[in-house]
Parts: C-alpha cells; structure tokens; sequence
C-alpha cells in the first residue's frame, strides 16, 4: 500500500583510504591498509586518542561503543570522552607537532543522552574537515547545557508536494572545501563513531585520514523484532535466494530478498509492531512496520546491512506514517518497500514524504 519515491542519498560519494568490510561504504577508513607509523602516546592527550582507538575496537565487535574508557587509571564516561575527541580532533589540526603536551580540558560533567530520533543524514561518508565543524557545534552544546547534543544539523531537507515527482529541495548551511554539501542530522551515535573511526586511524597512522564513514551501526546486528537467527527468517532467507548463482552479487540479492517480501507477504491495516519478522514469515503478513522488521530480518541473516526508514508519506488517501527498509547493495542504500506488490526497487508507490523522521538500525515502535 506505501511507497516512497527514489529519494536515495544525492549519489554516494568519494571514499577515502581504507575497507574493513566489504559490505559497507567502499574503501572506509576501519582499518588502514598500509601501516604509515604507529603511533606511541606519551602524555594524557596521547593516552585519550589510544582510548579512543580502543573505543572503536570494542565498536566493531559490539557494535556499540563503550559506556566509559580508561585513561591512566581514570574512568571517563561516554559524554566525557566525546568530548574530549571533540578537543583534540581540533587541536591536532591547530598544531600536528604539539598537541600532546598541552592537556586538553575534559569536562568534568558531561552526560550522554543520543537516540536514533531525526536521524536524516545523507552522506555515508563525511570528511574531517566537516566532523571538525560539528564536533564544534557538538562541544559548546554540550558544555552549556551539560550534555552532548542528540544530533548536529548540517542543513535542511524540504520535502515535495503532494503530487510532485521524487526530488526534495534542500539548504545547504555549511560549504566544506571537499564540495559535498552535507545534508540532515548527523546524530549522536554516527557522530561519535566517526569520531572514534578518526582516531582510530591516527593510532595505526600517525595522521588524521581525509574521510571516514559515519555509519554509527554496521546494520547486520539482531534487534528488537528483527530475529536474524531465527529458523523461520533463515529459511525464507534460503528461499529468496535460492534461484540465484553463487557468484550473485549483493545488489542481485538485495533485489531476490525484496521481492520475495513483497510476492510472498500481504499488507494488514494496523498500528505499530504486533508481530515482528518470525509471525510475519509464519502468518505470510503484516503492516508495514512488520513487514520492515521481517524483510531486514532477512537481509541482515544474509549479511547485508539493512536499516529502518521513517516519514509520513503520500498515499491517494492522504498523508499516512510508515515504516521502509532501506538495504545496503555494497555502493548505495536502495528503498524497498514489499507493503505494495507495485512496488519496484528503489520505486515504490507513494509518491513523497510530507514530513521525513529518519533512519534506525532498530525501530522503537
């Protein structure tokens, strides 16, 4: 029944240095490819980017950063040490030679709040140059009120009229010499792993890379709802892309996984998760934040990463919230929508959001 027109990210951008996962952005800077020089800490600030490194590490494995980290025998929560790598991306830019031997100021208090609300931004991508500027805007937030702020704006997203055709007008509030205008909400989590991403390379490197990717989630993970083990979703996994030839690539399985939810699965009318991804596939329906929760089950099963998408879209009988999986094929994220058996990758059946909420890796309703 709903469908958003190919609205996918204005073109996925140049990445730079490293890939540490094959099914995420191309050459993300996870881990370098060649060793440049270690770095060695040797006082406080030093000892934070190591942390910060380390911070990253347990990221890849958790897909969650760390509650706290330790610092020569001192813990600093989250909020904390944010915004301490807020501090010291600048100051090792401001003077690559020195900027160990003067400690930066970590707050004293600084709380974590972050949540996956108003997460609308649209590069996979960002350079330093541009989470320098928001680590900025992210800091004095944080300091005067206290806490690290839930997202940095970039710019703003207009989305079109109804009957319009798939192109939004956006305004660009900050130009970076790299010429990609960032749009949307950069929020807490992304900020903070590319944040983390950054000194990550540092430590293996000795200098900062020019880009990192802002995932704040690999997107492959079980969540509430999505049951990527469970007997039911690996067998409709199996079944949707058991036509296909080993060598498939992930774009063909991404396309084999939707319609396969879309042929197989009928669309009910109701509010909100009732089912989650196993009943859907049992019961063969579910309303669209159902069929959402099934079909990521599916892709990520299959290991490809795959996220929620959120907005109040145009249907012929008005303006209507609802729920979108939107799945990774290793270049581009691509909008698939089974809830409507018109629907085609990247092409659904509704035609533009009224009000567009964002992404999630898990969905909170």
């Amino acid at each position: 029944m709903k469908k958003y027109l190919f609205f996918i990210l204005a073109g996925i951008l140049v990445f730079a240095t490293c890939s540490c996962n094959k099914n995420q952005p191309d050459n993300k800077p996870d881990e370098p490819e060649d060793v440049v020089k270690e770095f060695t800490p040797r006082h406080f600030n030093g000892y934070m980017v190591e942390a910060l490194a380390n911070a990253y590490e347990s990221f890849v494995e958790k897909d969650l950063l760390p509650a706290s980290v330790n610092v020569e025998g001192i813990l600093y929560g989250k909020g904390q040490y944010i915004a301490a790598a807020c501090l010291l991306l600048k100051k090792i830019q401001e003077d690559p030679e020195n900027w160990e031997d003067e400690e930066v100021d970590v707050p004293v208090r600084m709380t974590w709040g972050g949540n996956e609300a108003n997460n609308t931004f649209e590069q996979d991508t960002i350079s330093v140059e541009a989470l320098t500027w928001a680590a900025d805007k992210a800091y004095a937030y944080g300091v005067k009120n206290g806490s690290m702020p839930n997202y940095v704006s970039f710019g703003t997203i207009t989305v079109p009229s109804r009957g319009a055709d798939s192109t939004f007008t956006y305004t660009y509030d900050t130009p970076f010499k790299d010429g990609v205008k960032y749009i949307g909400n950069l929020i807490s989590r992304d900020y903070a792993a590319a944040l983390c991403r950054v000194f990550y390379h540092y430590k293996h490197n000795s200098v900062l890379p020019e880009k990192v990717c802002c995932w704040g989630s690999d997107f492959l993970r079980k969540t509430n709802n999505c049951d990527i083990d469970a007997p039911e979703v690996l067998a409709a996994r199996d079944a949707a892309l058991s036509k296909l030839p080993e060598n498939a690539t992930q774009y063909q399985k991404v396309k084999a996984i939707f319609e396969y939810a879309r042929d197989e699965w009928e669309w009910e009318d109701y509010a909100n998760t009732h089912k989650g991804s196993v009943k859907v596939i049992q019961q063969k329906g579910g309303n669209c934040c159902d069929l959402t929760h099934a079909t990521l089950a599916m892709c990520r099963a299959a290991g490809i990463p795959a996220r929620y998408m959120h907005g109040q879209c145009y249907f012929s009988s008005g303006v209507i919230g609802h729920v979108i999986p939107e799945i990774w094929d290793g270049h581009r994220w691509w909008i698939c929508d089974p809830s409507n058996n018109g629907a085609t990758m990247g092409n659904p059946s509704w035609k533009g959001m009224n009000k567009f909420n964002g992404r999630y890796r898990e969905l909170p309703f």
